[in-house]
């Protein structure tokens, strides 16, 4: 999974940002007609992991690191099942971090994760965003052949289109309704072969900012 982060795209200005996570994922079986699935990320790659920014972001990044979740039918992330372990271990990394990093953008950092692992649905929908687990546990892991809409978090209306060719169907996600928000663009789409997902990839461009989050499935 890979997000890029462009500031000031298209001014002498512009800087890109390179976030790459290498994940393991496990089934572990069905209860009551759900999935339980052992995510595990295994290796980071971030470009500006050779500052103290970007040494700051890796060190969060690692706690969400290891997951638990139990997940529907369509791929949406219902629970969260280690979320007692994720609280615990965010205490024992905030802790080590503080003692180096400091400062009122420090502390909004901290209170808003502990605000997150507070409340178990603010943690689903964090995880299920593109520039987390979204590309993966996304509502769409199962092909289908008619048009769908869902609401996308920043606002607007996410219409997917399946295209067949053959046994490839992509899904080829527009926006609806996006001039009523901050987006200035958006578009994705995900692929599946023989019914098999096996990459996925969206865009979006806001507050001069362009990111892109990517996922390949290998395996």
């Amino acid at each position: 999974m890979e997000t890029l982060v462009i500031s000031n795209p298209d001014t002498s200005y512009c800087k890109e940002k390179s976030y790459v996570r290498t994940a393991e994922v496990y089934h572990l079986g069905n209860e009551k007609g759900y999935f339980k699935y052992h995510v595990l990320v295994v290796d980071f790659n971030f470009s500006n992991d050779d500052n103290a920014m970007g040494k700051f972001l890796k060190q969060i990044s690692y706690l969400f690191d290891e997951l638990e979740l139990t997940v529907d039918k369509d791929g949406n992330i219902i629970e969260v099942n280690n979320l007692s372990f994720l609280r615990l271990r965010w205490m024992k990394i905030a802790a080590r971090l503080s003692e180096t990093h400091k400062g009122e953008v420090i502390d909004n950092y901290f209170s808003q994760i502990n605000s997150v692992l507070e409340d178990e649905s603010r943690l689903i929908d964090f995880l299920g965003g593109y520039n987390m687990f979204g590309l993966l546990f996304n509502g769409l892991l199962q092909s289908f052949d008619t048009k769908r809409k869902r609401e996308s978090p920043d606002g607007f209306t996410e219409i997917v289109t399946p295209v067949k060719e053959g046994d490839t169907i992509t899904l080829v996600i527009s926006p609806e309704n996006l001039d009523q928000t901050e987006v200035d663009h958006f578009r994705g789409l995900f692929v599946f072969k023989a019914d098999h997902y096996k990459e996925g990839f969206t865009e979006v461009k806001k507050h001069n900012t362009h990111l892109k989050h990517s996922l390949l499935w290998i395996g």
